[in-house]
């Protein structure tokens, strides 16, 4: 077996101690990294570059700058997931589906998630939200809405790429699928019903009720952009 390149095991070890800080972190600038992990400068720029590519760091350039943590964010792996997805021919109705299957599941995880602190978060979509909003604002509080679900899940491999899945779906529906404001008001009831199950505990009912309403916009989708959903998944 060929031995592990320097750059890439190097990059291992960078991120074995990141593991569980907070985006927002400064790594050690380059000298100090060199001087830990006694490796060439070469070598460390490398390992940089490499997290920078995973999405992982941003690197910012000038004094007061250097390495820092980004990551992880679902988008990021949103876009490995969408190169590989269009070199499967994965349509954009697999994806459908997949968030179909995935949600109600995250739903049932978060009835029963014993941090309810974390659970907590949905008490802001469990009253009637702003149906009749201007598009972008109902849009990102639909988004946030689901997001929130999700994490509440408490399970950070499934959270990721089903949160990754979506973002994938919601950057090639470019536009708002519920104009109708009858149909908002119907989405908006679902979300407070579907967080009330959540906050008391119902898995079940939690389930039942995201199932339907996933099923509801997907079929809603599919109708409304029918040039879509056979589309191929683009690489972006």
């Amino acid at each position: 077996m060929r031995a592990e390149k320097v750059p890439l095991r190097l990059a291992r070890e960078i991120v074995r101690g990141l593991a569980g800080m907070p985006r927002g972190t400064n790594l050690p600038s380059e000298a100090e990294m060199i001087e830990k992990y006694r490796a060439s400068r070469g070598s460390v720029r490398e390992a940089l570059r490499i997290l920078e590519v995973q999405g992982l760091i941003t690197i910012r350039p000038g004094p007061g700058g250097g390495p820092m943590l980004v990551g992880p964010r679902s988008i990021f792996l949103a876009r490995t997931e969408t190169l590989f997805f269009h070199l499967l021919q994965a349509r954009y109705a697999h994806l459908l589906r997949g968030q179909a299957a995935l949600e109600p599941l995250m739903a049932r995880l978060a009835a029963n998630n014993p941090d309810r602190a974390r659970v907590g978060d949905l008490e802001q979509f469990a009253t009637s939200g702003p149906a009749d909003s201007a598009a972008d604002t109902y849009r990102d509080r639909a988004a946030s809405f689901h997001a929130t679900l999700i994490a509440a899940a408490g399970n950070p491999v499934l959270g990721l790429v089903c949160q990754s899945i979506r973002d994938i779906a919601l950057a090639r529906i470019d536009r708002p699928v519920f104009n109708d404001l009858a149909e908002r008001r119907s989405t908006v009831a679902a979300h407070v019903a579907i967080a009330q199950a959540v906050l008391t505990g119902d898995a079940d009912l939690a389930e039942r009720l995201m199932t339907i309403h996933m099923d509801a916009y997907c079929a809603r989708v599919t109708e409304d952009r029918a040039d879509l959903v056979e589309e191929i998944v683009g690489w972006h």
